[in-house]
């Protein structure tokens, strides 16, 4: 194997410090840590970028980062847990991996700010347009989720004109059930006399229709 990290993933290099592997993936300490605990991720198939990966093997991986993170936060007692990887160009091993290390106050790891702002920050509605869309035409599944999206983005006067829609529709729906619901009572009173008018017995009646006893001694009057 020519890529360094298929040959670790895959338990071909030298002095590696494994603290948990399965069929998919292989946990390892990272070599020059940031912490002690530091430990990477790596998929056994060569993969460079997380899009790339297969669903299975992509959840092993997050499954992987929550049993590493819970161990860490046992051992170490950090004030929390950095989850990271990077892709593209700036995958040095070339072979994706994900860091997972732990996290203190002081410790000096910063997320730094961009050298070349573009305001992005200004455009958060037409980068969120621009994704949803996407999202939605390639995968036409998630329509409803976008368009959940779209409502909880709107103001508060457009959110209670539909929340009052919603419920004017459910009381709808519970005005028709409980119709439904009669209509079904009067059905088995029906059915109840003319078993009364045959000499059926009470039991086998209120088996037959679902009428209590009392309500059939009432139809018998």
């Amino acid at each position: 194997m020519d890529c360094l990290g298929c040959r670790i993933a895959n338990g071909l290099e030298p002095d590696l410090n494994i603290v948990y592997e399965n069929e998919y993936i292989t946990c390892v300490l990272d070599i020059e840590p940031f912490n002690e605990g530091h430990t990477l991720i790596l998929p056994k198939k060569h993969y460079w970028d997380v899009d790339e990966m297969d669903a299975k093997t992509a959840h092993t991986v997050m499954e992987a980062s929550q049993k590493l993170s819970a161990l860490l936060k046992r051992l170490y007692r950090p004030d929390g847990i950095r989850i990271i990887a990077d892709g593209g160009k700036f995958n040095d091993l070339t072979h994706y991996h994900m860091h997972v290390l732990p996290r203190y106050e002081g410790d000096g790891l910063l997320w730094g700010e961009p050298l070349h702002p573009d305001g992005a920050g200004e455009r958060l509605g037409e980068t969120r347009r621009r994704m949803v869309e996407e999202l939605a035409e390639k995968e036409p599944m998630l329509k409803k989720a976008m368009d959940t999206l779209e409502f909880l983005s709107q103001d508060a006067a457009a959110r209670m004109a539909y929340d009052a829609r919603m419920k004017a529709l459910s009381d709808e729906h519970s005005r028709i059930e409980s119709a439904e619901e009669k209509g079904r009572s009067e059905t088995s009173k029906e059915i109840a006399i003319k078993l009364l008018e045959r000499g059926i017995d009470l039991q086998t009646i209120s088996e037959a229709t679902g009428l209590l006893l009392e309500e059939i001694k009432e139809l018998r009057q």
